[in-house]
């Protein structure tokens, strides 16, 4: 069983049991992490995707960032918006599942892009004409997957200015190239 102790500016955290939290940080043999202002990190909520405008206008007003998300503002709605808005819902869900197989991917898009439908007709458009776009995004999405996304941080594949929770796993090219940069 680990245990993580907050601290400092930590101990107001609103964690509750049973909460999913990710902890950046190191444990001792006893399974205990200490989290304050000096070392470790703890994530609440972590498949909760935040931009970092939401997170910079979160401190002049800490309630600011959750009435933006429940009380939309009600401006024009275009393409490039509600296009990003389904294509973040779809690398959540990917990243979430870690699915990025075409077949998964392509049931993933129909179901989303059924569920918004009424932004969809805000911008003319039909579900199949947005499912034919967002089938187009796929390949990218997959090939960054591919680069980035493994079940466990691969040490040898880091680059070494990168902290520990932002090592990704590498093809064998890309491990090639690092060891022969460590060769000279």
């Amino acid at each position: 069983m680990k245990l993580v102790h907050l601290r400092d500016s930590w101990v107001e955290t609103p964690v509750t049991p049973k909460a999913f939290v990710h902890v950046i940080g190191l444990f001792d043999t006893s399974g205990r992490c200490i989290i304050d202002d000096t070392s470790n990190l703890l994530i609440l909520h972590p498949d909760h995707l935040l931009s970092s405008t939401v997170v910079a206008d979160s401190f002049s007003c800490r309630r600011r960032a959750v009435l933006q998300d429940r009380v939309k503002a009600t401006g024009d709605t275009s393409a490039p918006l509600v296009y990003g808005t389904i294509l973040h819902e779809i690398f959540q869900a990917a990243m979430l599942a870690n699915r990025w197989d075409t077949e998964w991917l392509t049931d993933l898009v129909e179901n989303i892009a059924k569920r918004h439908l009424e932004d969809l007709y805000t911008i003319k458009l039909q579900v199949p004409q947005a499912v034919e776009y967002l089938l187009s995004k796929m390949p990218e999405l997959q090939s960054w997957a591919e680069l980035f996304v493994s079940p466990q941080p691969n040490v040898s594949c880091a680059p070494h200015s990168l902290p520990f929770h932002m090592l990704t796993k590498c093809s064998p090219m890309q491990k090639s190239k690092q060891e022969a940069m460590k060769q000279l």
